[in-house]
């Protein structure tokens, strides 16, 4: 499968999506990740680390994961671990162009999880209460 997804947890205990870009991703494999962090999609309220080949992704599959449209007032947190200095701070450059400052690149794994640590803290205090049903 090109792309893997794995749950694991921060340090205070909030949900992350793990995901690792292998290979050739497929549109069809570009949409069944897309449905899985949208609203109703099983991830829908967990932080994303995002591995391996996220740059070398084709336009049809930037076309499908762009269109995520996160909460501009609360965007989920996504940390990218791209080893590239040089890739790093252009991810970084073009995240903010997108005006979500809810986006960082990381070289390591663990500083990725303390910053989503923190990120997570801020967007779970500002999620709207659950609808409670009626008894």
């Amino acid at each position: 499968m090109p792309i893997e997804t794995s749950e694991t947890f921060t340090q205070s205990g909030h949900a992350v999506l793990r995901a690792v870009f292998k290979g050739e991703v497929t549109v069809e494999e570009a949409r069944r990740y897309h449905s899985s962090i949208t609203p109703g999609g099983r991830y829908e309220w967990h932080g994303h680390l995002v591995l391996g080949n996220v740059t070398g992704v084709g336009a049809d599959v930037k076309k499908v994961l762009g269109s995520v449209r996160p909460d501009p007032a609360n965007p989920v947190p996504v940390a990218l671990l791209i080893d590239s200095a040089l890739m790093r701070m252009t991810a970084n450059m073009v995240m903010r162009l997108s005006g979500n400052d809810n986006n960082e690149a990381f070289k390591d794994e663990g500083r990725a999880l303390e910053w989503l640590d923190e990120r997570l803290t801020v967007f779970h205090a500002r999620r709207p209460a659950p609808l409670k049903k009626a008894t």
